[in-house]
């Protein structure tokens, strides 16, 4: 269909398609497109976003589950390409998180870090600084580090509000605290460190797994590079509700 409309495609993994060139490995792929096509479930989604990390658009087909990041089903590409080719589109852009350990800054997450006990016989004290004064700690099972888009994610499940995806925010979501911490909404703007006191798993999307000392403060800020989509319709940051099923 792509190459009866005149366009070049470069494949992961290989397709062994006539005139369709293949990369050995996504990371390959950021120089050669400019329109990234996952055919996929959300996970593949936020799999590729990390490995690629940059602003080329993305139009995401749904073949998953309930496909809360995906704009189409297969059997409307042909009418979202032609749309794409006249310029009929959207662009919406998500912000992701950074988290640093010491030196190390690991790869963005566009739904959430999550911080949580490595053992369950030990729970940590965390401690939280807001970068502005404002410090806090709390004995808890552990935080979620939310973006607007993974509001509809992880920290759903604990009770945590829906954020408007266009919001430059975090949301920390406590998880098990002793006294019941809030959540707290807070710009972007400035960076949130936090620290535990025993050792901790460093969760990128529920799919990359990092271990963090005890005592060791994690530094999480907005990252530098937006997550790009393509999109038709109007329903916006709100999509999101919708494809959770809420009518």
């Amino acid at each position: 269909m792509l190459l009866n409309r005149g366009l070049s495609v470069t494949s992961f993994p290989n397709l062994h398609l006539k005139n369709v060139d293949h990369v050995p490995a996504v990371k390959e792929v950021g120089g050669k497109v400019d329109l990234i096509v996952t055919v996929s479930g959300d996970g593949t989604i936020l799999r590729m976003l990390r490995t690629l990390d940059n602003t080329i658009p993305c139009l995401c087909v749904n073949v998953g589950g309930r496909g809360i990041l995906a704009e189409i089903k297969p059997d409307q590409a042909r009418i979202a390409f032609d749309k794409i080719l006249k310029g009929d589109m959207m662009l919406e852009r998500r912000s992701r998180i950074t988290s640093k350990v010491k030196e190390t800054t690991l790869p963005p997450a566009l739904n959430e870090v999550h911080l949580v006990r490595q053992t369950v016989a030990h729970t940590p004290t965390f401690t939280i600084d807001f970068d502005s004064g404002a410090v806090f700690s709390q004995r808890m099972d552990g935080i979620l580090i939310t973006t607007p888009t993974g509001s509809t994610g992880h920290s759903y499940s604990y009770g945590a509000p829906f954020l408007e995806g266009s919001l430059d925010v975090f949301m920390i979501t406590p998880e098990g605290s002793i006294n019941r911490f809030p959540t707290v909404v807070k710009g972007s703007d400035s960076s949130v460190r936090i620290l535990g006191t025993f050792a901790l798993d460093l969760v990128i999307d529920g799919q990359d797994v990092f271990s963090v000392e005890g005592d060791t403060f994690v530094t999480f800020k907005k990252h530098e590079r937006d997550a790009v989509f393509v999109r038709f319709d109007s329903a916006g940051a709100f999509r999101q509700l919708k494809n959770l099923g809420f009518k």
